[in-house]
């Protein structure tokens, strides 16, 4: 159980660029692009300048408005967050866009832009019933139209094949506030994937302009009908955020959130300390380091609050070239890698053992179906034995027909700071049984590029999904090959393997379902696909003098209840 500071359940840049209006921005960005320059593209609404800022937190709040500051570990790609794209950070979608339904935690999925829903006896056609005098926040009215102009965007597109809902037979809008979609299969995490965080999210039809060639058209900026909008943007430095006027629901209690891009883990507990920025944490957002968790704790001047997660950190293997193909070598590597000592030594007690690919609270993972292998170094040497690598010229590194047992390990630091300390922790614990290992640290893109499509690696650290897309979609990103020619899977590549997990989310009676889920997740844990190793709980730090009502979200995707934040009334 993931505990709070006190002890209870979870629960100076540069100096401001100036303000422009989007008008006045456009045509300069105009002029920029006619003479090859200019890095910063609008916003569709709001303003577009300063979005990193400098000074103390809240400084730049003119009138006596209150805002908060927040560190982000990346750029928002903000000139980039189509609702019907993968690009910008998972969070900010959800705070400017709605889908029909959300994610209310437990396993709850409760009405946003859909007040309620039918369902056919097949699973395959839904009817959504949406909520009246509903608007985008460029004053756009959101209705059934709106709904089918922003399904049509995606639904066929390969890039969104790992969910069900990427295949409708049939929709179409029955009345102004009554859309029905007939998908191609009643799979039953259909419902759930209306609550992602993209693509199924509804953007204004008039952020998006006509673009011969181009059926989705040319994306503008990101306009939704959530309670926060954009005002301003500045890549690579940081935006703002500033309440919906047109929000259907309650409005947030501020008037801006300034967030700040701090890509080093240290600088943004600095910054924290320094109080440049207000906020500090969040698996997607910008993480503490684990080592600076305990020291903030124990600080009286901040508070930390912490929450269960339903993520996994994992060791892959590359399968694509076979060296891993023989179970006992996967298997060799898992025992001699310490779970337990990962968590409770290394990361000082933060965190799960991984003693299975899911963690426990995930749908359908159960003690029998989902199980990993404790730290056993004799049982991993003995195996090693068995496949004939033996370190022969006694220089510690294991041989088998004149090659060396040497693996190169790929991993990136940039949103995960622990995994560096955890990528030489593995990198000792499998020099101990006779295997080499050669580090890869890159920066996010080169660790993007090489796990997931130069393919230039031995073994990775890599994560899955977490929240509401466990287990439903985590097994199709993880296991189904990429739509590109030639590109497998991101975890590993099995034809008998996205044959159950095709046939598991097909299953509409839940008795089934759960035997279809034992077979299917036994079969992962029994085969040693993958090396759990690190179940993480999210954190995050506040300056208690500067904010007040702080509350963790449902999810890492709604990592915190922004809309309930307050600035303290001692600022």
């Amino acid at each position: 159980m993931a505990l709070s500071k006190n002890g209870s359940a979870p629960g100076g840049g540069a100096a401001p660029a100036p303000l422009l209006r989007l008008g006045l921005l456009a045509a300069l960005l105009a002029l920029l692009g006619a003479c090859g320059g200019g890095e910063t593209s609008p916003p569709a609404a709001g303003q577009a300048g300063d979005g990193g800022g400098g000074g103390p937190a809240g400084q730049a709040a003119a009138g006596g408005e209150k805002e908060l500051v927040v560190a982000v570990v990346r750029d928002g790609a903000l000139d980039e967050m189509d609702a019907a794209s993968y690009n910008g950070p998972l969070f900010l979608f959800k705070m400017i866009y709605e889908g029909l339904v959300e994610d209310g935690g437990g396993g709850k999925i409760i009405p946003v832009l859909a007040e309620s829903w039918d369902i056919s006896g097949d699973g395959r056609t839904y009817t959504f019933h949406l909520r009246d005098g509903v608007k985008f926040s460029d004053g756009t009215p959101f209705n059934a139209e709106a709904v089918i102009f922003n399904l049509k965007r995606w639904v066929g597109d390969e890039m969104f094949s790992s969910l069900s809902s990427y295949e409708i037979e049939d929709m179409q809008a029955v009345d102004p506030l009554t859309v029905r979609v007939t998908f191609k299969r009643g799979d039953y995490s259909l419902l759930i994937e209306q609550s992602y965080p993209r693509p199924v999210r509804f953007l204004s039809p008039a952020s998006v302009e006509q673009d011969p060639g181009n059926p989705k058209g040319r994306f503008t900026g990101p306009v939704g009908t959530g309670p926060w909008m954009v005002e301003t943007y500045v890549k690579e430095e940081g935006y703002t955020l500033v309440p919906n006027p047109h929000y259907w629901g309650e409005r947030p209690k501020i008037d801006r959130l300034r967030f700040k891009v701090v890509s080093d883990a240290q600088a943004r507990v600095m910054a924290l300390r320094s109080g440049e920025v207000d906020i500090i944490g969040g698996e997607l957002v910008g993480k503490i380091p684990i080592e600076s968790i305990p020291e903030l704790m124990a600080d009286p001047e901040f508070e930390v609050h912490t929450k269960d997660t339903l993520c996994s950190h994992l060791l892959a293997f590359n399968n694509d070239a076979g060296k891993f193909g023989d179970r006992r070598l996967r298997l060799a590597v898992s025992l001699a890698i310490d779970k337990k000592a990962i968590t409770e030594s290394l990361f000082d007690g933060i965190g799960e053992v991984a003693d299975g690919l899911f963690q426990r609270g995930v749908p359908y993972a159960t003690p029998q179906n989902n199980h990993g292998y404790p730290g056993d170094p004799e049982r991993a040497r003995a195996l090693l034995d068995e496949l004939g690598y033996v370190d022969a010229d006694g220089d510690g590194v294991r041989e088998r027909g004149g090659e060396r047992l040497e693996l190169n390990f790929t991993l990136s630091a940039a949103e995960f700071p622990e995994w560096k300390p955890l990528g030489e922790f593995i990198q000792s614990q499998l020099s101990q049984v006779g295997i080499k290992v050669n580090l890869n640290i890159l920066d996010r893109n080169g660790y993007l590029e090489t796990t997931q499509r130069s393919r230039k690696f031995d073994i990775a650290l890599i994560r899955t999904p977490n929240d509401s897309w466990m287990p439903h979609s985590a097994l199709p990103e993880l296991f189904q090959p990429y739509p590109d020619p030639g590109r497998p899977a991101r975890l590993w590549t099995d034809p008998a393997i996205m044959e159950m997990v095709r046939t598991t989310l097909a299953t509409i009676d839940p008795d089934e379902r759960q035997r279809n889920y034992d077979k299917l997740l036994g079969f992962i844990s029994d085969t040693v696909i993958a090396v759990p190793v690190y179940f993480p709980i999210a954190s995050m730090a506040v300056n208690p003098r500067r904010v007040r009502n702080f509350v963790m979200g449902v999810n890492n995707f709604a990592p915190v209840e922004w809309s309930l934040l307050e600035v303290s009334a001692d600022d």
